[in-house]
């Protein structure tokens, strides 16, 4: 078994096969969840060999899933006393997050990041094509309840933008930051293009968060990469934007004008549900710090009021690592923040892991780890800054090592 194909399947399982009728209809979320899971394990089968590091697979490591687990479990509580909601119903509710399980598989597993990056190369190629049929033939993919409501409380024509929730946005955002990371490094006109290629595409999926960190990025970029084109390429690249921008006026002006009438409605999804979050969800102040626990739909006074809030238009989706502290609390944020710092404060850390991380920081509403591919993706965030960190370690301890011999 290759590496680099265990965590591509890894990552089709995190998409949930595109949602894909031919795959979803006959196996529902549950058999995909569970055929996730067997899979990540099968990792410990395939790649049980006497090279790997045992300081990389160690507890040091597993460190933020154990405070992540542990702010899940303390939830499960909330919902008990303030929801009246049992900790089996709870226990079954919550279980994508169990998929958590891929970061001690992959710390265990040790890819390369050469082997992640061909992963994510190929997922990305797949979710283009997908949204591609689906710009064309929309039954392709089918949809679960909570997108379905989200699209009947904005009066959004589904077959007219359906395309835009097909699975995997994240993993491309990410793999495109690598594309512009390795062109800064190291410049080549094939990177270049694929990179550009590949913004292109973030762009025309017109998912405001991800345009948010990918286009400053970019204009980081053309400042700082190397070439003796330079010069030229920045200039066909903005009369490249000039015209993409003229060509597809009235895609812009329609975002600008939502956004701009977002930010003024005080009945804007977002800050419906932030208010109501943060003023009248919570019951105790034991919920507000460690989360309110995650509601089964129908199960339980918690579940019934959580299709009631999707009724009235409130989703915690729509705070993404902001609703994560409303059912889980503070201390799985505190997890993964403190790695997210990490990356970003140290020079240890490659370019294109600061970028996604910035990305998180900036523009929270569009990430979360409830469930897939959110899962996956902040699984390999934690794992890649395990991975330098541990390498870094190696390096000082083996400078040492020929300073102490000299």
């Amino acid at each position: 078994m290759n590496k680099s194909l265990y965590i591509f399947f890894c990552l089709i399982f995190a998409v949930n096969f595109w949602d894909l009728s031919v795959v979803v209809n006959v196996l529902t979320a549950d058999i995909v969840l569970v055929l996730d899971w067997m899979w990540i394990l099968s990792g410990i089968y395939f790649f049980n060999e006497n090279k790997r590091l045992k300081s990389l697979n160690s507890y040091n490591y597993n460190k933020p899933l154990v405070l992540i687990l542990a702010g899940v479990f303390i939830s499960m509580f909330s919902a008990y006393f303030f929801g009246g909601q049992s900790l089996l119903t709870t226990l079954i509710a919550q279980r994508p997050i169990y998929s958590f399980m891929f970061l001690p598989a992959i710390l265990f597993v040790q890819p390369t990041e050469k082997d992640i990056i061909k992963a994510l190369k190929w997922i990305s190629i797949g979710t283009i094509v997908v949204w591609i049929l689906v710009h064309f033939k929309t039954d392709i993919i089918k949809l679960d309840k909570e997108k379905i409501d989200q699209f009947e409380m904005n009066n959004q024509d589904l077959s007219a933008k359906l395309e835009f929730y097909v699975n995997g946005i994240h993993l491309v955002v990410l793999y495109t930051y690598i594309k512009i990371y390795q062109y800064i490094k190291k410049f080549t006109w094939n990177t270049f293009l694929e990179a550009a290629l590949l913004m292109i595409f973030v762009i025309l999926y017109q998912n405001r968060s991800m345009v948010l960190g990918v286009i400053p990025v970019f204009i980081y970029s053309m400042y700082k990469f190397k070439s003796t084109s330079k010069p030229t390429i920045i200039i066909v690249s903005a009369i490249a934007i000039i015209v993409g921008v003229i060509y597809t006026s009235d895609v812009w002006t329609l975002m600008i004008e939502n956004t701009q009438n977002n930010l003024g409605e005080s009945d804007y999804n977002r800050w419906k549900a932030l208010y109501y979050y943060f003023g009248n969800y919570s019951s105790n102040w034991f919920c507000y710090v460690f989360g309110n626990g995650y509601p089964s739909g129908g199960n339980s006074p918690l579940g019934n009021l959580m299709w009631s809030n999707f009724e009235k238009g409130i989703f915690t989706s729509d705070l993404g690592m902001v609703g994560m502290w409303v059912d889980y609390g503070i201390l799985p944020l505190i997890a993964i923040y403190s790695v997210i710092i990490s990356v970003i404060r140290k020079n240890i850390f490659p370019l294109y892991l600061k970028f996604i991380c910035l990305h998180v920081v900036f523009v929270p509403t569009i990430f979360h780890f409830w469930s897939n591919p959110g899962v996956t993706l902040f699984s390999l965030i934690i794992y890649m800054h395990a991975y330098y960190t541990d390498r870094n370690k190696k390096m000082i301890q083996y400078a040492r090592s020929n300073n102490s011999k000299l």
